[in-house]
């Protein structure tokens, strides 16, 4: 080995995603270098979690109107997230492999490519999304007050929303390079932030004017050019991995299109499966939605309730990602595995846990979210089948990370269409609209996507074919 490989592989060791070869042997030094990248992820989504019921307790007290008009403005976000999210997972992987094989000028040229095109088409949407604010919140729907406040709410939070999707990929970068404390830190100083200054904007305390839904919006904002700047600042420091450098202004803009192909040609699927999901979800929505405003509630409630359990499946999910990445461009194609597996076997466990708990004590979890007795008879049905669900949705939720770990993006893409399209949408509305047979039609329906997509998922992993995948 040359004096070039060595440093290198020196500098792969001292990532936390990657073990030595010996150092995989031990189950227990495996699993403790997953649970210090899984970790701050599920507190991140704790902390998230919690500051999103604050947030959405102020804003439900402007009406009902506010409610509906800012629910509806989120969904052309949601759209235009997925795509960068995309991007996000493009950047990861790449610079998780830079990383890998010790190469710290690739992993920030990644970063910073993807920083940089991010930028451009945030600032190239939002400007738009200020113009015809009211044209798009009415397309969702919306009119008279809700249409007004809405619009209101969206338009401010444009501003901020270049800050916010420029935040994911950098958030991404410092992930794939295996710090996931960061994040997770900024995160929950910018949810804070919002809901300190949500306080103030929307009621007008402290001498500030009393802005209701625009102060919403703008406390958003603000927290996430917070955000931005704290995570730019932070990778701006020469001992950060994943460096950004400023100190030459034209190639800080120089755009390096071989580099943006290859985060593409990984993001590009990553995108189509975000907005794949999101179009079967709102089908799915919709045709739950004809049984009543009661079942549906009850069907609300019940997956809300399942998103306690989703904090430790988006925590192992990333620690896969990231440690399938590295592993694979250190040349360690079998820690890659190894780690993958266990990242499952622990995420099985929590929310194989989780689902027993749902079964025995579905009630319980319901009234955490309503105390309306007309919705418990649906939930015992559909708490029950959720506990079912955990432990195909594990394997589903981590392998598809370690998959995108590897660059394997397609792959995820067809097995969520063939799931989410193919056997949820396809099966609700046969179970639901031809044979009656209610929500329990919709959630049999849901089940069987996860357990045709998980079944996928394991197919493809112990297929082995996503260590050969091209990045």
């Amino acid at each position: 080995m040359s004096m070039a490989e060595e440093r290198n592989s020196e500098i792969a060791y001292r990532s936390k995603a990657i073990l030595r070869p010996e150092q995989m042997e031990s189950k227990g030094v495996v699993r403790r270098a997953i649970l210090s990248l899984a970790g701050p992820a599920i507190v991140e989504q704790v902390l998230a979690m919690f500051v999103h019921v604050v947030d959405a307790a102020m804003v439900g007290r402007l009406g009902a109107e506010v409610v509906a008009g800012i629910s509806l403005s989120f969904q052309p976000m949601m759209l235009v997230s997925g795509v960068f999210g995309g991007i996000a997972v493009g950047n990861t992987v790449l610079v998780a492999r830079s990383v890998g094989a010790g190469d710290r000028s690739t992993a920030s040229n990644t970063a910073r490519q993807s920083l940089l095109i991010g930028f451009i088409l945030a600032l190239a949407l939002s400007v738009p999304g200020w113009f015809f604010a009211s044209s798009m919140i009415s397309l969702m729907g919306a009119e008279g007050e809700a249409l007004r406040r809405g619009a209101a709410y969206f338009r401010w939070l444009i501003p901020g929303a270049p800050f916010m999707l420029a935040s994911f990929i950098v958030a991404g970068s410092l992930r794939g390079a295996g710090d996931t404390v960061t994040p997770m830190v900024v995160n929950a100083a910018s949810n804070l932030l919002n809901v300190g200054l949500n306080w103030v904007l929307i009621w007008g305390k402290l001498g500030m004017p009393r802005l209701e839904e625009r102060g919403a919006a703008i406390a958003t904002s603000v927290s996430r050019f917070f955000a931005f700047l704290a995570l730019i600042l932070v990778m701006s420091r020469a001992k950060s991995v994943v460096h950004l450098s400023w100190s030459n202004p034209r190639e800080v803009a120089r755009i390096d299109w071989s580099l943006v192909k290859r985060m593409f040609r990984i993001g590009l699927p990553a995108a189509a499966e975000r907005i794949v999901m999101s179009g079967a979800q709102l089908v799915y929505a919709r045709t739950v939605a004809s049984l009543g405003m009661i079942a549906y509630a009850a069907h609300a409630v019940s997956l809300n309730a399942e998103s306690i359990s989703f904090m430790p499946a988006f925590g192992f999910a990333t620690a896969a990602s990231t440690m399938v990445g590295q592993n694979l461009g250190a040349k360690q194609p079998r820690a890659a595995s190894v780690s993958a597996l266990e990242c499952w076997k622990m995420a099985l466990t929590v929310m194989g846990a989780m689902g027993i708990l749902f079964a025995l004590f579905p009630t319980a979890f319901m009234k955490i979210f309503t105390d309306d007795v007309r919705v418990f008879p649906f939930g015992y049905i559909t708490m029950r089948i959720m506990g079912y669900v955990q432990f195909p949705e594990s394997a589903g939720f981590v392998l598809a990370g370690a998959l995108r770990g590897a660059g394997d993006t397609r792959s995820v893409l067809v097995y969520t269409i063939i799931g989410a399209w193919g056997v949820r949408v396809g099966l609700t509305l046969l179970f639901v609209t031809v044979f009656k047979f209610g929500l329990l039609g919709a959630w049999l329906a849901m089940a069987l996507d996860w357990t045709v997509r998980a079944s996928l998922m394991l197919w493809r992993w112990n297929s082995g074919r996503w260590q050969h995948v091209a990045v």
